[in-house]
């Protein structure tokens, strides 16, 4: 696992023929944007649907990825005209290289350009964007950058620890599981709105380590399963 790839998805491998080309848009709710057409403006407003990022190719062309996470698309635009848009997860074919996108509702999964040589990098958030908002933050305050992502991180840890044998207790309990099995009696019985605390500030917590890149498989198991 390296660190432009926290997610450890070695790229997209298997996922060939998924989402890339412009075929099956009459499914979407927005219609593709049309061929050539320019990239439209970014508005911070909209940071709750879409994200984008962008990059300099060896040709010195500027690829942009416009992410709807509404509509689970992505959107790639060459020199600021539209190139081609397809269902995520997908792979852009760029030269000699291609860019992989993968989302989650929380956030990028993957987002990096991958070079014919199998080199790869990630791309750079665009202005606006929330993850250009949160890396900045970090640069002009490190400590507070570190302090959100512990705090995320403790909040993640808490929730495993406080939610899960709760959610266990559950799943022993439904017919199809305790009518062969003994069920699991949890040591944690909080009331209904504690939980629903614990909930919220577990995907607010998603949110975090997603605008930053971070992705762990069992610390994130949570916020994997909202996505899911």
């Amino acid at each position: 696992m390296t660190r432009d790839d926290p997610y450890g998805l070695g790229g997209l491998d298997g996922l060939d023929g998924l989402g890339d080309a412009d075929d099956g848009s009459g499914a979407w709710s927005t219609p593709a944007p049309r061929p050539g057409a320019p990239l439209p403006p970014f508005r911070p407003s909209a940071s709750l649907e879409r994200t984008r990022f962008e990059t300099v190719l060896p040709d010195a062309s500027v690829a942009t990825v416009d992410v709807d996470h509404m509509e689970g698309r992505a959107s790639l635009y060459r020199d600021g005209r539209h190139v081609r848009t397809a269902d995520m997860p997908t792979r852009f074919p760029v030269g000699p290289g291609r860019i992989e996108v993968a989302a989650s509702r929380y956030g990028m999964q993957r987002i990096h350009l991958v070079g014919a040589d199998g080199g790869e990098r990630r791309l750079d958030p665009a202005p606006g964007t929330p993850e250009h908002w949160r890396a900045q933050l970090s640069r002009r305050h490190p400590a507070l950058g570190r302090a959100l992502a512990t705090g995320a991180v403790i909040v993640l840890v808490v929730n495993l620890t406080l939610l899960a044998p709760q959610l266990l207790e559950v799943v022993t309990h439904l017919p199809l599981w305790a009518d062969r099995f003994p069920s699991f009696v949890s040591p944690v019985d909080l009331p209904a709105r504690a939980n629903a605390v614990l909930t919220v500030a577990a995907a607010l917590a998603g949110v975090e380590r997603a605008l930053t890149f971070r992705h762990h498989r069992l610390l994130d198991v949570e916020t994997d399963g909202m996505s899911a």
